[in-house]
């Protein structure tokens, strides 16, 4: 039986939990059986994530009107459970009567007393990189505040909370929902969160929630969702702000439930440090709940990861075994007659020092049989095409026997490569999933060093990626003596250069003040260029602030004359071969 707060503190239940998007049934469920955990706490309120019904981001299912009834029901449900318990907050789609718009509201209804008493519409809708909320809602335009047990609370909702420009780094709205709030008399804001996860944002986001504390002067606690949707990954880290610092904070990448007591006023107790965890850290634990997630919510078991003995597959399979462990992860080395024993060797290592299963299967003799059937009824093929011909018999390799293990390929492909295009569309990269797809080559090396100081707890031996893999010259291997160095720039060249085009939008002019005019030259063409490839591999788990899949829309058929301002950086884009330093590279 849930009573009354006995004490000066506000207790608030936080529910930080991982939704399957569609799944209303189960998310409610999920969301029942913790609330009646917390009730018996005696918690004076609880509170989930934004649209925690539905899941985040449910995207075109809210098209679906079988979606919107299973919420009603599931709402009705849980609000029963209010009856004899504390007040419960629910992120969902709510249907409005207006007659203009979109027809749902991305909302917060307040549960109390056995029934809805109460919404609150989200105010500030983003619309930038992988958020497109005004395909799908109207925004609201009115603060709410609800009393509970005596205690003015406010209702906000995500991005009502990024008005500003600490985090996104722009001033996006000119409105401030916590500030309107604040100012209605609200004496704790609660604001209900689906924040995606990027390198280094929980840091910022606290930042951004100490601030708020200040500004209205009253505790802000941030409610976020947790766990792996697509390319999306929400790292939870729900926190307590106050105008002090950060009092209470949740753990990040796992689900937790649990009651926080907020004084009220400005009474605070201690603080936390930062929030602090390096690059590798973040991008490791990130990148495992990502995969775990996805075979977990895609309902398959097993994944299929050509091992090179290059760099990449290597960490790539470290992180399908942290995620899903060595039982449930198959290395599988395809050599041809370019490939060094060294390369054989290195993936059967780092196979064993994982504990997963592993074969050899030589490609030689289906490669010399592509070529002699081609050269006998179509025409012989030469350079790139030929080396292709390598990349594209391992793809139906691993696409066959995943199919036959009811498996899925993960694809190692890093961002470095992707972003210039520098693979073999329907070769490497096939799959189901590009873990490393968001990771620039120099976070791939940061991570195999994270993975041998700590490797993964099933690891049958450390270090987990021999030295041989770490120091050796990266190479596609698709013809004797080959290194990336050879067809691109170094990477401690080309990975800030991108990073700096991609995530911050600097121009070419820019990039060249500090860097090689060739080298920012070519790497700007090649981007563009690669757009048509991008657009047919697997989707990238994101980890930083602007990845190459859902939030990257450029055309394909286009003109970038425009963006590089030069007259001799003339651009279009197109399927021929492209040269650097006078090698031809891949054009598919």
């Amino acid at each position: 039986m849930w009573t009354t707060r006995m004490n000066s503190d506000f207790r608030i239940g936080i529910i930080q939990h991982n939704p399957v998007v569609g799944d209303v049934t189960g998310n409610a469920e999920q969301i029942s059986d913790e609330y009646n955990r917390l009730a018996e706490s005696s918690a004076d309120i609880i509170i989930t994530p934004e649209l925690s019904l539905l899941g985040y981001p449910p995207r075109d299912l809210l098209h679906r009107s079988g979606m919107h009834e299973a919420q009603t029901a599931a709402i009705q449900t849980i609000a029963a459970q209010t009856t004899d318990g504390p007040p419960l907050i629910v992120g969902a789609a709510l249907a409005h009567d207006s007659d203009t718009g979109p027809p749902l509201s991305n909302a917060a209804t307040v549960l109390r007393q056995g029934a809805q008493t109460a919404v609150y519409y989200k105010q500030l809708l983003p619309t930038y990189d992988v958020f497109d909320e005004h395909r799908y809602f109207r925004p609201g335009n009115k603060p709410l505040i609800v009393s509970i047990d005596g205690v003015d609370v406010g209702i906000t909702i995500c991005e009502d909370a990024w008005h500003d420009a600490i985090v996104t780094g722009q001033q996006r709205h000119e409105a401030s929902p916590l500030a309107d709030a604040s100012a209605d008399g609200a004496e704790i804001i609660l604001t209900l969160s689906a924040s995606p996860f990027s390198l280094d944002k929980p840091a910022r986001r606290e930042h951004r929630f100490v601030r708020h504390a200040q500004q209205t002067n009253c505790p802000v606690i941030f409610a976020n969702q947790v766990g792996g949707n697509d390319e999306l990954i929400f790292d939870g880290h729900s926190i307590v702000a106050t105008s002090d610092g950060v009092s209470e904070r949740f753990a990040g990448f796992e689900s937790e439930t649990a009651i926080v007591d907020v004084p009220l006023g400005q009474d605070h107790t201690t603080n936390l440090a930062a929030y602090s965890a390096t690059a590798a850290t973040q991008a490791r634990d990130a990148l495992g709940l990502g995969i775990r997630d996805y075979f977990a919510k895609t309902g398959f078991d097993e994944a299929v990861i050509g091992l090179s003995g290059g760099i990449d597959s290597s960490v790539a399979a470290a992180l399908a075994v942290d995620a899903l462990g060595p039982n449930r992860v198959y290395g599988i080395s395809l050599p041809s007659n370019v490939t060094s024993q060294r390369s054989v060797d290195d993936a059967q290592t780092v196979a064993q020092n994982l504990g997963i299963s592993f074969d050899i299967v030589p490609i030689r003799t289906a490669v010399q049989t592509a070529h002699q059937t081609l050269s006998e009824h179509a025409e012989s093929l030469t350079g790139i095409a030929a080396e292709n011909i390598q990349a594209r018999i391992r793809g139906d390799m691993l696409m066959g026997l995943a199919n036959e293990r009811d498996a899925l390929v993960l694809t190692p492909d890093n961002k470095s490569e992707a972003a210039v295009g520098y693979c073999t569309l329907y070769g490497d990269t096939v799959g189901a999933l590009a873990p490393l797809g968001d990771c620039y080559k120099q976070i791939v090396y940061q991570l195999a060093s994270a993975f041998n100081d700590r490797p993964p707890v099933s690891a049958h031996s450390s270090p987990v990626i021999p030295s041989s893999v770490i120091e050796r010259p990266p190479s596609a291997e698709l013809r004797e003596d080959q290194t990336d160095t050879e067809e691109l720039p170094v990477y401690e060249q080309l990975d800030p250069i991108l990073r700096r085009y991609i995530e911050t939008n600097d121009t070419g002019a820019a990039l060249r003040d500090e860097y090689p005019d060739d080298v920012v030259k070519r790497t700007i063409e090649r981007v563009s260029r690669a757009e048509f490839k991008r657009r047919q591999t697997p989707p990238p788990l994101r980890i930083t602030q602007k990845a190459l899949g859902r939030g990257w829309n450029y055309p394909i058929a286009a003109e970038y004359e425009h963006i590089i301002p030069d007259e001799g950086w003339y651009l279009r884009t197109t399927l021929s071969w492209v040269t650097w330093n006078g090698h031809c590279l891949t054009e598919s």
